[in-house]
């Protein structure tokens, strides 16, 4: 009876290793890429920058990336896709309280490197194509807040309000934790978004009502 032969194992990579090798290099691609753009700004931040945060050259960086504005549009989508991933762990709760709780995610996600450079990017930053592919992730967050407030004007969790300016409020207060907010200090952004929503969304319950006491936490 022949011996049956043990194959040989091969020191090259299997075409499933280089893929996984390549997404996991993209992704310290754009975490240097947040970085980066979320302390010096996008128009200081240059590739050579990026570059020698990874220990790589400029030119294996282009392996990633065509370029920068490719970049800031893929760090700002990753904020965008975080915040409007979110889906409330009772979709039965009061509006309140499903408003608390995406103003804490939102605001978790603004003290993060990428919801940082979407917090300070302007529209007239980056070309036509990547401001609105911006311009659209804000709407659509934005009509997720209106429709919580709409709701919870409803079930009388929240007290009547102009739909419209509230959610530019809550939205304002929420993209300035973006300009002040670093890594590295005593406020984690677990914390940071707490504060946040609970402040947020107390003056919005009725006055003198059970709704006007915190909420779930």
């Amino acid at each position: 009876m022949r011996a049956q032969k043990t194959a040989a194992r091969s020191p090259w990579a299997s075409s499933q290793d280089k893929a996984i090798e390549r997404q996991q290099k993209m992704e310290a691609v754009l975490h240097a890429a947040a970085q980066a753009f979320s302390e010096n700004g996008y128009h200081r931040t240059s590739l050579d920058d990026i570059a020698e945060r990874l220990g790589i050259t400029k030119p294996t960086l282009y392996y990633y990336t065509a370029g920068k504005e490719e970049l800031i549009a893929a760090v700002v989508v990753r904020a965008l896709d975080q915040i409007r991933a979110f889906g409330p762990a009772d979709v039965h709760a009061r509006g309140l309280d499903q408003l608390k709780q995406l103003l804490r995610r939102y605001a978790e996600v603004v003290a993060t490197d990428f919801g940082r450079c979407l917090a300070q990017l302007n529209d007239a930053d980056v070309g036509e194509a990547v401001s609105e592919r911006i311009r659209d992730g804000k709407r659509t967050i934005d009509r997720q807040i209106r429709a919580l407030i709409d709701k919870g004007k409803s079930d009388g969790s929240i007290a009547p309000c102009d739909t419209r300016l509230t959610a530019f409020m809550l939205g304002g207060a929420v993209n300035g934790i973006g300009r002040w907010y670093r890594d590295g200090g005593d406020l984690s952004p677990a914390f940071v978004a707490e504060i946040y929503a609970n402040q947020m969304t107390a003056g919005l319950a009725p006055r003198g009502s059970a709704f006007s006491v915190a909420t779930e936490e």
